[in-house]
């Protein structure tokens, strides 16, 4: 009988997915010849790559050691994908530069149109490198651990990254996860953590979520606690 284990990669994929997304959304959408537009997108752009340099080398640090013994060979494929990644993620910056420094209107239209096709490459391999991660890389790691000892390990990560980094990173999963899944997140936090960081995450949730999910939110939240 299959069962639903622990996946650690899960919600911070989520949100990196739900970023990629807006992202290219937002990059379609933009009139590069407008420079408060052009603004709001480059900032966008910064935090999409300091976002995903950031989660692999959390994964390189912190994930990947766990099965560099059982797995050598997959962990250097993984570790050769980070370095790809790295190069997608250095040209994104170089094309970003390129729409802030674009002068003629011409100049500006172009600039904006590698931007998306720069973005479009970093998008295609990032969905496809989480896909494995998710499937040949979590395999391992369930063969090698119990969920309560993954758990703990998604725990030090958090514990680890700064009050900016957990306020981003949660904004995004809220973007990325469903509203059920949201609602098993929150009671869970509701149910073990201090009343002040309950508090914050209700705050997160105020700005990420619209006003039907998060009516949803504070319903199902309201139940739990009577």
């Amino acid at each position: 009988m299959k069962t639903v284990r622990f996946n650690p990669f899960y919600q911070v994929h989520q949100a990196l997915r739900a970023l990629l997304y807006h992202a290219s959304i937002t990059v379609q959408h933009t009139d590069f010849t407008q420079t408060e537009q052009v603004d709001r997108t480059i900032l966008l752009m910064k935090q999409l790559v300091d976002f995903f340099e950031a989660h692999a080398h959390k994964e390189d640090t912190m994930v990947f050691p766990l099965i560099a013994q059982a797995a050598p060979a997959l962990v250097a494929d993984f570790e050769a994908q980070h370095v790809k990644d790295h190069q997608l993620g250095e040209a994104l910056e170089s094309a970003i530069t390129q729409c802030m420094t674009a002068d003629s209107v011409t100049d500006k239209i172009l600039a904006g149109r590698h931007l998306q096709r720069t973005l479009n490459a970093f998008t295609a391999f990032n969905l496809e490198h989480m896909n494995a991660e998710e499937t040949q890389v979590l395999e391992v790691l369930h063969r090698e651990y119990t969920d309560e000892v993954l758990l703990e390990k998604e725990q030090e990560i958090v514990a680890k990254l700064t009050p900016e980094e957990k306020s981003f990173s949660g904004y995004w999963m809220l973007k990325g996860l469903a509203i059920h899944e949201i609602v098993d997140w929150y009671r869970k936090i509701q149910a073990s953590a201090p009343p002040f960081v309950f508090d914050e995450f209700m705050e997160l949730a105020e700005r990420a979520l619209s006003d039907e999910k998060l009516k949803t939110l504070h319903r199902s939240l309201q139940f739990t606690a009577a």
